[in-house]
């Protein structure tokens, strides 16, 4: 048995997860906001936030044309996923609990979710409550997908490793 035999495809979050995830909570998310427009986005979890750093974003997705938007959904999403990331709370909580926390350039919108380990889902598009939940939706479903595979690795007895090979190999 090779190396290489040892090993499996899943390695926590990547794109094809989160995006898995959206679709498990996309009829939830299009009922409650009866189709409007919006606009999601998924952190990769593990990354250290700085000031001046680029969204470690693993996942977005966008509901309607842009043209057609009633605001910049993007722009506020990512706003709410980097108050999230630089602070570990919600952007609702910053807004309404810490706003000392607050920086320049930051959206006053709430409507984000921090699951364990810092992950990171943020929405744009409805009121902030709505938003929060569609996030917090998103992260539960990126749970389930990563128990999922997770399991299937733990009872493979012939994996030793996550991944295609990378660091571990």
């Amino acid at each position: 048995m090779g190396k290489d035999d040892r090993m499996t495809n899943f390695s926590g979050l990547t794109e094809n997860v989160a995006r898995e995830a959206v679709e498990l909570a996309r009829p939830s998310i299009e009922n409650l906001s009866h189709g409007s427009a919006g606009h999601l986005v998924v952190l990769r979890p593990g990354v250290a936030p700085s000031p001046d750093a680029e969204l470690p974003v693993v996942f977005r997705c966008s509901w309607g044309e842009k043209k057609d938007w009633a605001g910049p959904y993007d722009a506020i999403a990512e706003s709410k996923a980097r108050i999230s990331w630089n602070t570990g709370l919600p952007s609702h909580a910053v807004q309404q609990l810490h706003p000392y926390l607050y920086q320049d350039g930051w959206t006053k919108w709430g409507g984000s979710a921090v699951g364990e380990g810092g992950l990171v889902v943020a929405y744009s598009g409805d009121t902030w409550f709505h938003d929060q939940f569609y996030s917090e939706l998103v992260v539960a479903a990126i749970k389930l997908v990563c128990h999922r595979e997770m399991d299937a690795v733990m009872r493979d007895p012939g994996t030793l490793f996550l991944g295609t090979g990378g660091e571990n190999s």
